[in-house]
């Protein structure tokens, strides 16, 4: 997998699903490492 960081991640997200057709997951808090994560499935992909 790859992380990327972002300052707004409901403008990555919007960007992600909305732009790219991908289908993105629900926020998911991470408290252990200080981060709030989604998954972004992409079409044509692994």
């Amino acid at each position: 997998h790859v992380a990327i960081a972002v300052p707004d991640l409901d403008a990555a997200t919007a960007t992600y699903r909305d732009g790219l057709g991908a289908k993105v997951s629900p926020q998911q808090p991470e408290p252990d490492h200080g981060v709030t994560v989604v998954f972004v499935e992409l079409p044509n992909t692994k």
